[in-house]
C-alpha cells in the first residue's frame, strides 16, 4: 500500500499545468509549473529540404530566421546581427520545451535564474514555462533551436 501511495506521489508532477498557456510567449514575474499538455499532432510527411529552398523571415530589425516543423517539432535557425543602440531583449518563457545550440559566435545564457557565457558548441537548456534569454556577446550570434510541442507562431 505504501509503495502504490508513493508511486501516485511521483507521478504528480507530470499532471500539474495541464491548461495550456493563452500566449505563446510571455514575459511577467509568474513562475508557473512546466506544461505537460499534449499538443494535437499534425501529420508531416517524410522530407529533404536543401538550404536554399527555406527563406529567410526577417523577425525584426537585427533578427531573422529559417524554420522547419514535424509533428511534434520546431527547428528554428536564427541570425543575430548587433545593431547600433539596441538593446538586449527581455527575459521571456512560454510553455515549449527549448533547447538552443550556439553554432556562431558567443552570448551570455540566462536560465532560470543562472547565467553562463557560451560560444560555439554551448547549448542552454529551458524546460517549459522557465525565464530564459540571451545577451549578444560579439556582433553576430547563429543559433539552432528545438522546440517541443511545435511553436504554431512560427509559422510562416
Amino acid at each position: 500500500m505504501t509503495r502504490r501511495i508513493f508511486e501516485l506521489f511521483s507521478m504528480a508532477p507530470l499532471f500539474q499545468g495541464r491548461m495550456p498557456a493563452q500566449s505563446p510567449v510571455k514575459t511577467d514575474e509568474r513562475n508557473l509549473p512546466r506544461d505537460y499538455a499534449a499538443a494535437t499532432p499534425k501529420p508531416v510527411p517524410p522530407q529533404i529540404v536543401a538550404a536554399e529552398e527555406k527563406a529567410w523571415q526577417q523577425v525584426q530589425p537585427g533578427l531573422r530566421r529559417k524554420a522547419w516543423f514535424n509533428d511534434r517539432l520546431t527547428m528554428v535557425l536564427l541570425e543575430f546581427t548587433r545593431q547600433p543602440g539596441a538593446k538586449p531583449a527581455p527575459q521571456h518563457y512560454h510553455a515549449h520545451d527549448q533547447m538552443s545550440y550556439v553554432m556562431e559566435g558567443r552570448i551570455k545564457a540566462m536560465v532560470g535564474g543562472k547565467a553562463s557565457e557560451i560560444g560555439v558548441g554551448g547549448v542552454f537548456i529551458a524546460p517549459s514555462n522557465t525565464r530564459h534569454g540571451i545577451e549578444m556577446l560579439t556582433d553576430r550570434v547563429v543559433l539552432l533551436d528545438v522546440f517541443t510541442p511545435v511553436r504554431e507562431d512560427f509559422r510562416a
